[in-house]
């Protein structure tokens, strides 16, 4: 048997031996997460397990799986599915895999910002999108807006407009929409590694790349990137998902504990990032001596502008439906 599938088939047995050898009356569910025990999304999951047993008084409880022990993020899509996990907490970009239109939460400047990304949210189009997940995918939305911290620009020279930046070798994620609009800014895209990009950093093979605000610190790459250009271009958020029979299986009560508790664990997260946010940006300026920039609403807008012109292309190659980046536009 190929080593991949094994390595699948033991870790999805693993899910589900979880779920059997538990007696016939308790009420246990798995929730997994691909981060580390200490990281912000992974302590938010075990404050949704804490607060799910108190208002059940213990009647249901959560075993929270970290460090992507049940595989990695699509293979755990795949398990909830299936039911042989019940829940998983992640990046919200994964349900572009199986809803497409999920991907225009990716296109740099659609997101005015955290409120922003709220209306586009509570509004009637990813309603629509959640309602396919249910429907098709058989997969329930219990949240959607446990929002990261803003996606900036880290750069080894000093940056602040789409001119500054033009051919700029630039490390983006190997995924379409982020590829095609830094593209369109006018910098030179080079894939690499998110575990190779401090030494591809340092050894000039790119001059800058993108990421959440609260990723560049513990990556250490303020040692050799010294800017940070704040252009906050992309705003998403974790999700948390359950599998849609098991949730159409709790009585109205539970749904409403369900739903109590993740707000709960939202509450701690979006808490837990604002203080990562002003610790790491102290501990930058002090001690690697990085220098914060924030674009002008000008250079901003410069930004926006080439983006937008190059939807066009990203609709009409199918990244997302025609129309769909002006109702995100719309929402807010």
């Amino acid at each position: 048997m190929n080593v991949t599938v094994l390595s699948k088939t033991l870790r999805t047995t693993m899910a589900a031996t979880i779920l059997l050898a538990l007696p016939a009356h308790a009420e246990k569910f798995v929730l997994g997460t691909i981060q580390s025990p200490t990281a912000p999304i992974t302590l938010a999951a075990e404050i949704f397990a804490d607060e799910l047993k108190r208002l059940t008084e213990g009647r249901h409880t959560v075993n929270v799986v970290n460090s992507a022990q049940l595989g990695p993020a699509l293979e755990q899509y795949q398990n909830v599915q299936s039911g042989a996990q019940d829940l998983f907490l992640d990046d919200i970009g994964w349900n572009g895999q199986f809803v497409k239109d999920y991907g225009v939460l990716a296109v740099p400047f659609a997101i005015s910002g955290p409120e922003g990304f709220r209306a586009v949210m509570d509004s009637g189009l990813a309603d629509g999108w959640r309602q396919i997940m249910r429907d098709e995918h058989g997969v329930a939305t219990l949240s959607d807006t446990f929002i990261r911290s803003p996606r900036v620009v880290f750069t080894t020279r000093d940056v602040r407009s789409p001119n500054d930046m033009d051919g700029m070798k630039f490390r983006v994620p190997e995924i379409d929409v982020y590829f095609n609009s830094w593209e369109s800014i006018g910098v030179n895209p080079t894939p690499v590694p998110w575990g190779e990009l401090y030494l591809a950093l340092r050894q000039g093979v790119v001059d800058g790349g993108e990421g959440p605000f609260t990723t560049i610190l513990p990556t250490k790459f303020p040692e050799v990137a010294k800017f940070v250009l704040e252009t906050n271009h992309l705003y998403s958020a974790n999700t948390l998902i359950m599998n849609g029979d098991k949730f159409d299986g709790l009585s109205d009560e539970d749904r409403a504990h369900f739903a109590a508790a993740t707000a709960v664990a939202e509450a701690f997260f979006l808490e837990q990032i604002s203080e990562l946010e002003g610790k790491d940006r102290i501990m930058m300026e002090s001690e690697y001596g990085v220098t914060f920039v924030s674009p002008t609403p000008e250079q901003r807008a410069a930004f926006a502008l080439k983006v937008s012109e190059a939807v066009p292309g990203f609709e009409a190659s199918g990244l997302f439906g025609v129309g769909v980046y002006d109702k995100v536009l719309a929402a807010q």
